[in-house]
């Protein structure tokens, strides 16, 4: 909930309120953490030369019209972190970043606060873009950024010198309507899912979906999956009859559709002379339509089309990093085979106990 006449603002788990010269002790606490410090700008070891600037915040009782402010998150009444908000000359576009002491890490409250500070910018001050950039390796503030309804637009390479050396940077933006789009995207369990097979004349309606930028280490987006299913159907035909130590890769691609809204897409590999199981290649669900159960379903609708065919298992395969599909398909029932993969890890998936 956010308070219209100002700072602070609170949350059901936290407040967000401007931050004072009395937090120094503690923000100096955490910046001076290694692992806090790991992937962040500011200066090492971090002193209280280098926070001046909140001798000027003391007298403040709302964000800073243009330039920097910077916010303190606050649970049960301890300062855990921080938000800082950039206001551009006009006043009508902010950058956010933020940090989090490491105990406080793993709860979402980054996302929380986040997200409140971001519907004060946009519905009381009118803010009509937003944006953030980290450093490429730190994930998990790339997730929180996704979570508050932010797009990866594009990664700059050695853009900045970072204590000593030229460092990357990764970009998110969104504008009022993508955040308001965001904000408002389904989120309760799908009433109908379907799939829809695609043929050339579907196909480029499925090309908009698409996952998280940090998870396309772990699924490919729709359109490198129809250049490798184009690939493949070419090799296939390409092939001398009879071959039989090549490996023939029938694709079989499908949208998913929930509630009537494209929502995601699937490809997998039919049984073959040279593949004895259903190989499921690709399952992509959109970023609006993440957390709702769409995946599992359209995993239960491949099952009933493979059961009927006669098949009882799927092979998968999967990469084994955090923030990847591993737990939603052990979940499921997968288990291991102890084969690796081109790095991914093959799991075997039953098929029956998805249609109970």
């Amino acid at each position: 909930m956010v308070n219209v006449a100002g700072y602070p603002l609170q949350t059901q788990r936290l407040a967000v309120r401007i931050m004072r010269t009395a937090d120094r002790a503690t923000l100096l606490a955490y910046r001076n953490d290694p692992q806090v410090a790991a992937l962040q700008s500011w200066e090492l070891p971090h002193t209280a030369e280098h926070t001046t600037w909140l001798d000027a915040q003391d007298e403040l009782d709302d964000l800073a019209p243009t330039g920097w402010t910077q916010l303190a998150i606050e649970v049960a009444g301890q300062h855990i972190g921080d938000i800082a908000v950039h206001r551009d000359e006009t006043g009508q576009q902010a950058n956010l970043g933020f940090s989090l002491a490491k105990a406080h890490w793993g709860h979402g409250y980054a996302t929380e606060a986040a997200s409140a500070v971001i519907a004060d910018l946009v519905e009381r001050l009118g803010i009509v873009r937003l944006s953030a950039d980290c450093d490429p390796r730190n994930t998990a503030s790339q997730r929180v950024l996704e979570r508050i309804g932010l797009i990866h637009s594009h990664d700059a390479s050695k853009s900045f010198l970072w204590r000593g050396e030229w460092a990357d940077t990764t970009y998110y933006a969104a504008t009022v309507e993508q955040w308001r789009a965001w904000r408002d995207r389904p989120k309760a369990p799908p009433e109908e899912v379907h799939l829809v097979a695609l043929d050339a004349d579907r196909a480029r309606d499925w090309r908009d979906v698409r996952t998280h930028h940090t998870q396309r280490s772990f699924v490919s987006p729709v359109e490198e999956s129809y250049a490798d299913a184009f690939f493949v159907a070419r090799l296939n035909a390409a092939l001398p009859p009879p071959a039989p130590d090549a490996d023939v890769i029938i694709p079989m691609i499908f949208g998913v559709i929930a509630d009537g809204e494209r929502a995601g897409f699937l490809m997998y590999a039919a049984v073959s002379s040279t593949m004895p199981k259903p190989y499921l290649w690709r399952l992509l669900v959109d970023r609006r339509h993440q957390g709702r159960g769409v995946g599992r379903e359209t995993l239960r609708l491949l099952a009933r089309r493979l059961v009927d065919e006669g098949h009882s298992e799927l092979k998968l395969s999967y990469v084994d990093e955090p923030g990847g599909p591993g737990p939603f398909y052990r979940a499921l029932g997968a288990r291991l085979t102890g084969e690796v993969d081109d790095g991914e890890l093959v799991a075997i998936l039953p098929l029956t106990p998805l249609l109970a």
